[in-house]
C-alpha cells in the first residue's frame, strides 16, 4: 500500500479509536457515577481506558482477546453508547475534539519505534499471549517479566480487531498522551478567569508544561508513561476537589483512577492511600458506600488480584509476603528477580572494577549510593535542572510584577506534598531510575515551590498573566511539534507504524521447546533474538524444569522443583 494512503488509513483508525475511547468513558461515568452526566470528550477519553481495561481483563478469564471476540465487544459497546445518546451531545464538539486528539496522537506515533527492548522482550509477547489464549495459570514461569504486566497490555490487546488489526496494539498508548494534553489545556483555559479557580488553573499550566517536556517521544512510553499520565490526572482531580469543589462525583472518579494507576504499575500501589484518606474526610460516607462506583471499583480490584494470583501465585507481585508457596504455579525465582531488579535500578552494573559488590551486598547499607550519584543521578539532575529553572523564572515573574501577597497555607496541599515526598523517598530507596519516578519528582518539585513561593500568588493579579502563560504553552507545543516533525523527516524511510516484529521477522526464527513428557511448552527465538509479536507463548530464556498441564481447558505452567 502506498505510504500516503497508509497514512490516511492510520489517521482514520486513530480518529475512530479516539471517539470509541471517549464514548467508553462516557458510559463508565454515566453508568457508575452520575446518570445525569454531561459529556466531556477528552476527560471521557481517559476514563475510557478504565472501562476497556475492566472488560479486557474480565474477558480474558474465559476467552482470548482475539479478532472475533474483540470486534464483537467493540461493536456492542458502540451500540450501547448510541442508545445512551453519546452522539446526540454536541456533534460539532465531538468532531472537533476528536480531530485535535487524532492529530496529536498521529504526530506522536508515526515513524516512531516501540519502547526497546522492553516492548519486544515482554510487552508485545504478552499481548500476543492475550490475543491467542485465555488466561494462563503460572504464565510468569515462562518469563519472569510476564509477572510485571501492565493493564495496558490488556487494553492494547483488546484493540486488535478487524478495524485496527496490528495498529490497535500501538495506537492506544499515543492516545493517552493526546487526551491528557488536551484535557489539561482545557482545564487551564476554562478555569483561569473563574473566581477562586485560577490557582487551580495555574497548577494545570505547570503540569501541562512538565508533561509536554517529559513525554514527547512515543518510543520512551513503554509501560511507564501511562502510569505517570494517570498519576498527573489523579493529582489534577485532587486539586479540583480541594481547591474548587468537594463533589462526591469527583471522589468516585478518584477511586476509579487510583485503582487503575495501581494496575498500570505495581510500584504505584501507595496511590490507593490517597482516595482512602479523602474518603475518611468526606462527610457523606454512607452515600459513597452505597454507590455503584464503589461496587465497580471493588469488582475491578478483585478480578485484577485474582488475575495476579492465577498468573504469578501472588496477590501483588513482587511483594513476597503476598505470595503463597503452596500454589503449584507460584513464580519460582521471585527473590532472585526482586534482587536483580533492585540492584540494577540502583546501578549495580555501573560499579568501578576495584570496588565491586555482589548484588546482595550492593543494595545493603547504602553501598549503592556512591555509584548511583556518580552515574544515574547525573542523568536525573540533567532532566530536572530545566524544570527548576522554569519554576525560578515563574517566581521572578510574579515577584517583579508585584503579583505576590501573604496567603495562608492550604493544609490539603501540604498533605499532598508530604505524600508525594514520601512517594519520592520510596522511589529513591527502592527503584531510583528516572523513568519510574518522573511524576513523583515533578509533582514534589511543583508542590514544594507552591508551599514556599506560589502560595503567595495574588489570585486577582494572576489573571493579567494569562496571555504570557498561553504564549509559553504555544511556544512549548511548537518546540515539541518541531522535534517530532524532524524525527518524522529523519525516519521517513522507515515503516510508518512502529515495528512490532523483532528484526521485521515473524515466525522464521522461532524454535519449539518441549518438557520431559514431550509436551510443547513455549517458543524460543534463535540467535539471542527477542520475541516481539511473533508467536505465543514465547520467551528468550530456556528453562528445562518448566512443565505444563491442562485442567478444564486452562493451561498451567509450573516449575518441577524436584529437578532443581
Amino acid at each position: 500500500m502506498p505510504s500516503f494512503f497508509n497514512l490516511i488509513l492510520i489517521f482514520l483508525q486513530i480518529y475512530i479509536l479516539a471517539i470509541f475511547l471517549s464514548l467508553s468513558g462516557y458510559l463508565l461515568i454515566k453508568g457508575f457515577v452520575n446518570h445525569k452526566y454531561q459529556q466531556r470528550f477528552e476527560e471521557d477519553g481517559l476514563y475510557g481506558f478504565i472501562l476497556i481495561g475492566f472488560i479486557s481483563v474480565l474477558q480474558n478469564y474465559f476467552v482470548p482477546l482475539n479478532l472475533i471476540y474483540n470486534s464483537i465487544i467493540f461493536f456492542i459497546i458502540t451500540i450501547v453508547a448510541v442508545k445512551f445518546n453519546f452522539f446526540r451531545n454536541n456533534k460539532k464538539e465531538i468532531i472537533k475534539k476528536s480531530f485535535i486528539v487524532t492529530c496529536i496522537s498521529f504526530l506522536i506515533i508515526i515513524y516512531s519505534t516501540v519502547n526497546r527492548p522492553d516492548a519486544w522482550l515482554y510487552h508485545l509477547p504478552y499481548s500476543n499471549i492475550l490475543n491467542e489464549h485465555k488466561i494462563i495459570l503460572g504464565v510468569a514461569n515462562i518469563h519472569d517479566r510476564f509477572a510485571h504486566i501492565s493493564i495496558f497490555q490488556y487494553i492494547s490487546s483488546f484493540f486488535y480487531n478487524y478495524l485496527f488489526l496490528y495498529n490497535g496494539l500501538l495506537i492506544p498508548i499515543s492516545l493517552v498522551a493526546a487526551f491528557f494534553f488536551l484535557f489539561v489545556y482545557n482545564e487551564f483555559k476554562k478555569n483561569f478567569f473563574l473566581k477562586n479557580s485560577n490557582i487551580y488553573s495555574y497548577f494545570n499550566f505547570l503540569i501541562l508544561i512538565l508533561s509536554l517536556y517529559a513525554f514527547n517521544r512515543y518510543s520512551e512510553y513503554g509501560n511507564d508513561a501511562q502510569s505517570h499520565f494517570f498519576y498527573f490526572f489523579l493529582t489534577i482531580l485532587i486539586l479540583r476537589y480541594v481547591l474548587v469543589e468537594k463533589n462526591i462525583d469527583t471522589l468516585k472518579e478518584l477511586f476509579f483512577i487510583s485503582i487503575f494507576i495501581f494496575f498500570t504499575k505495581p510500584t504505584f500501589i501507595v496511590v490507593l492511600l490517597i482516595s482512602f484518606f479523602l474518603f475518611l474526610n468526606f462527610k457523606k460516607k454512607k452515600d459513597f458506600l452505597k454507590s455503584k462506583s464503589l461496587i465497580f471499583s471493588s469488582i475491578f480490584f478483585i478480578i485484577w488480584i485474582i488475575k495476579n494470583i492465577l498468573t504469578t501465585g501472588c496477590f501483588v507481585y513482587p511483594l513476597n509476603f503476598t505470595c503463597n508457596d503452596n500454589i503449584l504455579w507460584k513464580v519460582n525465582s521471585l527473590k532472585e528477580n526482586t534482587l536483580i531488579n533492585e540492584a540494577w535500578s540502583k546501578g549495580w552494573p555501573d560499579q568501578k572494577e576495584f570496588k565491586t559488590f555482589n548484588k546482595s551486598e550492593f543494595i545493603k547499607d547504602f553501598n549503592w549510593i556512591e555509584t548511583w550519584i556518580n552515574n544515574h543521578f547525573v542523568f536525573v539532575f540533567e532532566k530536572i535542572l530545566p524544570v527548576i529553572i522554569f519554576f525560578i523564572v515563574n517566581f521572578l515573574l510574579f515577584y517583579l510584577s508585584k503579583g505576590l501577597k501573604k496567603n495562608l497555607y492550604n493544609k490539603n496541599l501540604i498533605y499532598l506534598f508530604i505524600f508525594n515526598f514520601c512517594f519520592l523517598l520510596l522511589w529513591f530507596l527502592k527503584f531510583p531510575v528516572y523513568r519510574l519516578g518522573i511524576s513523583q519528582i515533578f509533582l514534589t518539585i511543583t508542590l514544594f515551590f507552591y508551599l514556599i513561593f506560589f502560595r503567595n500568588l495574588d489570585s486577582k493579579k494572576i489573571v493579567s498573566f494569562y496571555r504570557y502563560f498561553n504564549f509559553f504553552i504555544i511556544f512549548v507545543v511548537i518546540t515539541v511539534l518541531s522535534k517530532n516533525l524532524i524525527r518524522i523527516y529523519d525516519n521517513r524511510l522507515n515503516t510508518v507504524m512502529p515495528n512490532i516484529f523483532y528484526n521485521d521477522k515473524k515466525n522464521n526464527q522461532i524454535i519449539k521447546l518441549y518438557d520431559d513428557q514431550n509436551n510443547f511448552t513455549y517458543y524460543m527465538p534463535k540467535n539471542n533474538n527477542l520475541c516481539g509479536y511473533s508467536i505465543s507463548p514465547c520467551s528468550q530464556s530456556k528453562n528445562i524444569n518448566l512443565r505444563v498441564k491442562t485442567i478444564f481447558d486452562y493451561k498451567i505452567y509450573y516449575i518441577n522443583n524436584l529437578e532443581n
